[in-house]
């Protein structure tokens, strides 16, 4: 989220938007290497991995958490904000495999509008575009925010999705890995499923 609000991401102007986040990148790597070596050269490989693998392209905190973990099992390509051309309507995916014609988008309450006729609309679109998208070839993988109730869970799902395109997790993927701890996805997370408890 640093990278997008830096950036000043746009749909519509992403390879300008994109070279002003390269530019916050490569600030980020170079005061983590600063403060690493200040500190007692306290481990950073993951923090690096991460950074490297921040996109811009992410929405929300959601959407930049789905693709964390889809990159921390993945082997191919990963693009955020994959803009592509169905019957003559331009579609953008949230998170997008080109090479396996997948995508991975997350269903937030925000996109479904604040009223009745914009729920309606919204919805048509929605099934528009899912039909396109499905007709095209593309295969859509849906999360939600139940899913983030178990985040390790949720990493296996999409392996297992990603399974019969590679036949392990690459190194390099697994790098970005590490299960949340407590203090980042404990009770006091900002949003939790009130049906879902996994802490008493």
């Amino acid at each position: 989220m640093v990278l997008n609000r830096l950036s000043s991401f746009s749909l519509f102007s992403q390879d300008e938007c994109r070279g002003r986040a390269e530019e916050v990148r490569s600030g980020m790597l170079a005061r983590l290497t600063q403060w690493s070596q200040q500190t007692g050269n306290i481990p950073s490989r993951r923090a690096q991995a991460i950074i490297r693998a921040a996109d811009p392209g992410c929405d929300n905190p959601a959407e930049a958490a789905l693709l964390w973990v889809v990159k921390s099992v993945c082997g191919f390509k990963v693009v955020t904000q994959h803009e592509i051309v169905v019957n003559g309507r331009h579609y953008f995916l949230d998170i997008a495999i080109p090479g396996l014609m997948i995508i991975f988008e997350f269903d937030g309450i925000g996109k479904l509008g604040k009223d009745d006729a914009e729920f309606a609309r919204a919805k048509r679109d929605w099934i528009q575009r899912e039909n396109d998208l499905r007709s095209a070839g593309w295969t859509i993988y849906r999360v939600s925010w139940m899913d983030y109730e178990d985040v390790v869970r949720l990493r296996a799902w999409v392996a297992e999705v990603l399974a019969p395109y590679q036949a392990s997790i690459p190194a390099s993927a697994q790098n970005l890995w590490a299960a949340p701890t407590v203090a980042c996805d404990g009770p006091h997370r900002r949003f939790h499923m009130g049906a879902f408890r996994r802490w008493s």
